[in-house]
């Protein structure tokens, strides 16, 4: 459970912060971040140098069902872009590639935990 000012925070204001947090991280790495109306049919899209990721971001204690995760890996290899988990992790940042589970490293184009 979240203490001070984040147990007042609705679903909604958790997860937006959430997404403003991915993107911020993204737009230092140089990345051109398009936040997604209504997270649909995703959260962010982020581009740069011909690379394109989309960021879908779990806040709090949501999950990514069997279903959800069918349909954006299936939207992933539509756009032919990386699809990325984003979430936090006792008060960390976690990006991981949905794709095989593996964490993202901005060097490498793969995932890994980020402030």
């Amino acid at each position: 459970m979240e203490v001070g000012w984040a147990k007042y925070l609705s679903n909604y204001e958790v997860g937006r912060r959430l997404e403003y947090r991915v993107r911020d991280v993204f737009r230092r790495q140089g990345f051109l971040v398009i936040r997604a109306a209504q997270s649909k049919p995703i959260d962010l899209v982020c581009m740069k140098n011909g690379q394109s990721m989309l960021i879908e971001c779990k806040a709090g204690r949501s999950f990514l069902s069997s279903d959800r995760k069918k349909e954006l890996l299936g939207l992933s290899e539509q756009a032919g872009a990386t699809m990325v988990l984003a979430r936090r992790k006792k008060r960390r940042l976690e990006l991981i590639k949905l794709s095989d589970g593996r964490p993202f490293d901005f060097e490498a184009g793969g995932l890994a935990r980020v402030g």
